[in-house]
């Protein structure tokens, strides 16, 4: 084959390898700003929303908020609100959360055979015990594939993980302000589910496995919410030169219940880096929205710019940005269109554009399906010998998902 068509072949294959490797943690959903949700410490755990188990409130709003009705008008949660649907109670101290995910993916790239394979991509057990104002949570994960970050175990597949672990301390009697250390989701941007958007995986700060180790700092009051973290590093990853240092954070204002405006900011360094060898400065700054003009209506987009210095070998400066637009047709299905945009700098990289077509149903408690069709252009760097270019590919993604 051409040289000129193998590389853009390639780096179209890597786009549904990326899908394979990397799974999502459940209910991310910041469009819940739909109901007058701006913060999330009311149904998360973590503070910023996104990780972690569900507290009560959260399983209760999970039914009554998200789930399809089918004519029921009833305001109390159901028993199915519970863990396991409800026929086990965990002592009122004990959030317990299990999350199971299947998928089947299929790629076709540009002038390639489909592939298809089905994936396992999620199941997890997380755990959250609090007792007056301490806090203690955990996670431990199986993962076939990817996730290596993560990893207790050394395998090349089929690995034992830990997504976080972490003690905690509420500084006041609400819980407002919470100062946790342990390996914690990095706080930047929107924590949604799709992991593998660009402003996630650009910056480093997905909910997959780029958490880090350190101290953090969160406070959701009122009209605000904000986190602040000192990156140690992730010391799941060997040996300790590989590892970032440094802070992440983000700070949230929302003017009304349906309008959230936030900004993010993030340094670290690398004595080497894990590619090239040589120290690595890297820094993001973004802004992020969601606005829920209407009831039925959320949107969310966020822009950031990442820039990356590596001694003796130059620096770069790209950006990624998002807007998604979710619309709730009946209680429960949800149609969501997402466009992209990203460029990560290297020399002659033209521009990459991404589209996703998708749909979404919470059919039972516990239970939904997902699917998406995504379009992507990537754009290929040019060589001293190959012009830039792009590779097309076409990705179909269809998900069942289900939580204890």
């Amino acid at each position: 084959m051409n040289p000129t068509r193998c590389l853009p072949l390639a780096v179209a294959l890597s786009i549904g390898l990326f899908l394979s490797l990397l799974a999502p943690s459940a209910f991310a959903y910041p469009w819940m700003i739909r109901h007058g949700y701006t913060g999330c410490q009311p149904c998360h755990t973590d503070p910023s929303g996104g990780a972690g188990a569900l507290t009560e409130y959260g399983r209760a709003q999970g039914v009554l908020l998200m789930t399809m009705r089918y004519g029921d008008k009833s305001e109390e949660a159901p028993k199915t609100a519970g863990f396991l649907w409800g026929e086990l109670q965990p002592p009122g101290e004990l959030r317990i959360l299990g999350d199971f995910r299947e998928a089947l993916l299929s790629t076709q790239a540009a002038n390639a055979p489909l592939v298809q394979q089905f994936i396992t991509m999620q199941a997890d057990l997380t755990a959250d015990i609090k007792i007056g104002r301490f806090r203690a949570a955990g996670n431990l994960a199986y993962a076939p594939t990817g996730a290596l970050a993560a990893s207790l175990t050394s395998n090349p597949s089929d690995n034992l993980i830990s997504r976080e672990h972490w003690l905690g301390l509420e500084l006041d009697d609400e819980g407002s302000w919470l100062v946790r250390a342990g390996r914690l989701t990095v706080p930047f941007g929107l924590r949604v589910v799709e992991h593998n958007m660009w402003v996630r995986m650009l910056t480093r700060t997905d909910i997959n496995d780029t958490q880090q180790y350190g101290l953090a700092v969160s406070v959701s009051k009122d009209s605000f919410r904000g986190e602040i973290m000192g990156i140690a590093g992730d010391f799941q990853v060997h040996p300790d030169d590989f590892r970032e240092r440094g802070y992440a954070g983000y700070f949230e204002y929302a003017p009304t219940t349906t309008l959230a405006l936030g900004v993010s900011s993030m340094f670290t360094r690398a004595t080497r880096d894990i590619v090239y060898g040589v120290t690595d400065y890297r820094a993001s700054n973004g802004v992020f929205a969601r606005y829920a003009p209407v009831p039925e209506l959320a949107l969310l987009a966020e822009a950031d710019s990442v820039y990356q210095s590596l001694t003796w070998n130059g620096h770069r400066g790209g950006y990624a940005a998002m807007l998604q637009a979710d619309y709730e047709a009946a209680q429960g299905f949800h149609v969501m269109l997402t466009a992209e945009g990203m460029n990560s700098g290297q020399s002659g990289e033209p521009a990459s554009g991404e589209a996703w077509f998708s749909a979404m149903w919470f059919f039972l408690p516990h239970l939904d399906l997902r699917i998406d069709t995504i379009f992507t252009s990537a754009g290929v760097p040019a060589t001293a010998t190959i012009p830039a270019s792009y590779a097309n590919a076409t990705t179909w993604l269809a998900q069942i998902h289900g939580y204890l």
